[in-house]
């Protein structure tokens, strides 16, 4: 064609042929994870990101300055996980460089390259070079030092050699990279998009991809009348000030406390910090449980919910017309016992979401309207997720959203057990939601679907192995000899006060109740719990504290 005169059309047409080759190889970019784990995701999250583009009528917007603009807002509110975030600033650098234009020349298409790629590190706070950034800075280098190319063709030609040549030297750039033995799985993902285009330019349609579901969760709300019964109790919580006047705060022991709990309720949470006690339990009689509390000083603060009112609220949403709450807790979470349990312990929305599945921009922004709240507080819970939080919570404007980066289920967990409903304002209540996060240990066993060596462990496809905070620490034959062996990998385990295990949809039983007994044997002073979190991929999350 006359690279002079790419109009709208003809661009949402490269943009598309890109989005479809990027879709056939996703599971290759999956694949390229640096950690031997099975939730390599970035391939998923850039097709999901690109996906939203597909929707834009680039015939009714006319030019090619109103289509890229249209084209770049869906793309951004389709964004999930750290590249999808990075794809979309790109993406809305490519729009920028052409506002006011009609169509496009060969000039016009490298400087949407080159503010593309200023607007892609723009996005990220610490710039890491061996990633995607450098892929698209370097080979957009070249472009520009480049003599000026006549044809459409050779110019995406040369762009794709050049980004081929960058990306091999990634693992020099990015060690972890050259230890895993490839290369950056974002930059593969970018080739691809790139490959996609020069191909529609060369007159070669490639096949639609499906369409993919929205990951959301959302809740429909409805009441608790005089006529409900009160079918799942109370979830009870308080921080307890011991006192010397009623107990040697030395001597204090929490191992009373949560044998007495054991005999009233469950999903019991019970932790000692020096002098302060943080309990939480569900329990048909709150009354005994702070009686009992009472034995051993005065309570800072006390919450008591009727759950058969959370189970209504979650399950059916907000009600219209209902009274705005102060605060609103949004939780990203996957396996159904992690979400009820989250939902039980103090998020209002559980948006769908972890390892191979992350939330889109959208996704998030539905669930904040469907909240009526005064701040609402998000709880992303994966490193990979965070980015699109923090961008959906700049895009609403109904309300302030505030962005708690918490990067696991443990941090949530944790994050979600000091949330303090009464606190004086926003900025209390996320403190004292961030209060832990930094003694928290978020322990994992998962299986390793390829070969590799990380943090010096040899691993080996099929193993089992053990990370902490996402090092790995141990690999193994059982999933239980990796989670021991993790725990007893890490620095001053005997001086933890509390584990708490998040088990899979794969661990029975009875490997569940030998791993708290052998928990119990190694640790004796560690109090020991477990929730059937019945996530995939991972057999056991653990919050070490």
């Amino acid at each position: 064609m006359n690279h002079n005169q790419i109009d709208a059309g003809f661009l949402h047409g490269m943009l598309t042929n890109g989005y479809r080759n990027l879709a056939l190889y996703e599971e290759q970019v999956n694949d390229l994870n640096v950690f031997p784990v099975p939730d390599g995701d970035t391939g998923t999250n850039m097709v999901k990101t690109l996906s939203g583009g597909l929707s834009v009528d680039a015939e009714a917007c006319g030019d090619v300055s109103a289509m890229m603009k249209q084209y770049s807002k869906a793309v951004l509110l389709s964004a999930r996980g750290n590249s999808g975030v990075i794809l979309s600033q790109y993406i809305r650098g490519w729009a920028n460089a052409v506002a006011g234009k009609a169509t496009l020349c060969i000039a016009d298409v490298k400087e949407m390259l080159r503010q593309g790629v200023a607007s892609a590190y723009g996005a990220v706070p610490n710039p890491v070079e061996g990633t995607m950034l450098t892929v698209l800075r370097e080979s957009c280098e070249a472009l520009q030092e480049a003599e000026e190319f006549t044809e459409l063709a050779a110019f995406f030609s040369f762009l794709i050699e050049k980004m081929k040549v960058s990306i091999q030297h990634t693992p020099e750039l990015l060690p972890v990279l050259k230890d895993a033995g490839v290369v950056d799985s974002g930059g593969m993902g970018m080739i691809y998009f790139i490959e996609g285009i020069w191909a529609y330019v060369n007159g070669e349609i490639i096949e639609a991809d499906s369409k993919r579901e929205s990951s959301v969760v959302l809740s429909h709300g409805s009441g608790f009348g005089p006529d409900s019964i009160l079918e799942y109790g109370y979830c009870t919580e308080f921080v307890l000030q011991l006192m010397n006047a009623k107990t040697n705060i030395s001597a204090f022991s929490i191992t009373p406390v949560i044998e007495f709990l054991e005999t009233v309720g469950d999903s019991i949470v019970a932790v000692c910090d020096d002098d302060i006690v943080k309990v939480h339990v569900h329990t048909f009689e709150p009354e005994k449980v702070l009686a009992f509390g009472r034995n051993y000083g005065e309570f800072v603060t006390v919450k008591i919910e009727n759950m058969s009112v959370q189970h209504h609220e979650t399950s059916q949403g907000k009600a219209k017309g209902t009274k705005k709450q102060k605060y609103a807790v949004v939780a990203v979470a996957m396996g159904e016992g992690i979400k009820n349990y989250f939902a039980e312990i103090g998020a209002n929305r559980i948006v769908e979401g972890g390892q191979t599945q992350n939330p889109s921009t959208q996704d998030f922004l539905d669930v904040f309207a469907s909240l009526n709240a005064e701040h609402i507080v998000v709880l992303p819970n994966n490193s990979n997720i965070c980015a699109t939080a923090k961008l959906a919570a700049e895009l609403f404007d109904a309300c302030d959203v505030r962005v708690v980066e918490t990067t696991s289920i443990a941090e949530g967990y944790s994050a979600l057990s000091m949330m303090n409903t009464w606190a004086k304002d926003v900025d209390a209540f996320v403190s004292d939601m961030s209060m832990s996060l930094g003694s928290v240990i978020s322990g994992s066993i998962t299986t390793a679907v390829h070969d590799a060596t990380l943090n010096g462990v040899a691993i080996k496809e099929g193993k089992y192995m053990g990370m902490a905070d996402g090092k790995v620490l141990c690999t193994a034959d059982d999933k239980n000899e990796a989670a021991l062996s993790m725990l007893k990998n890490i620095p001053d385990m005997e001086e933890k006060a509390v584990v708490t295990i998040f088990y899979g949809e794969d661990v029975t039983e009875e490997e569940i109740d030998e791993l708290t007994n052998s928990i119990a044997e190694t640790y004796p002073d560690i109090e020991c719990g477990a929730v059937s979190g019945g996530q995939k991929l991972y057999d056991y999350y653990m919050a070490i504290e």
